[in-house]
């Protein structure tokens, strides 16, 4: 506080008319600059802010797509099983295949000598039927032979004894 009168004094008329409109222009660039600077730290927040949010997006990204690559990961080791166990069932199938086949030969093969030896048992059993059959027709000749001779002794034994 000013106690003594020691600096002269303010001539109004003289401040409005010549310094007033220099102070005026000057407040006038200064709040342009203010608002241009204030608009620049609201811009440098907002960009601040983006960056944050951008940081939790590609965070989240981030974690997204590590949780889709172990998903994918865990998909191909589980689809790789899966082959694996089709292959492996496959390959046991195939071997049952060639079991089965192998055995079907050996039966076919089994079945075939039987069938051979059925029809040479067959051709033997026809060949002593043959043989039988004229050996009974020889038999019923020789019969009716003997019969015949039978009777004819008779007749003679009758003749004589007539």
């Amino acid at each position: 506080m000013q106690v003594s009168n020691d600096t002269p004094a303010l001539n109004y008329v003289e401040y409005f008319t010549k310094q007033l409109p220099v102070d005026l222009a000057t407040m006038a660039a200064l709040r342009d600059e203010l608002a241009i600077r204030q608009g620049a730290l609201s811009a440098a927040q907002d960009a601040i802010t983006d960056r944050t949010k951008a940081a939790e997006e590609l965070t989240k990204a981030k974690n997204d797509a590590d949780a889709m690559l172990a998903q994918a990961r865990q998909t191909l080791d589980d689809a790789k099983a899966s082959a694996a166990d089709s292959k492996a069932q496959a390959d046991a199938l195939e071997a049952q295949k060639v079991a089965v086949n192998a055995d079907l030969v050996a039966r076919e093969a089994d079945l075939a000598k039987r069938e051979k030896a059925a029809a040479a048992l067959d051709l033997r059993q026809q060949s002593l039927q043959d043989s039988l059959d004229a050996k009974e027709a020889k038999l019923f000749a020789d019969q009716a032979a003997l019969d015949a001779r039978v009777k004819a002794f008779q007749d003679k034994v009758a003749a004589l004894s007539a």
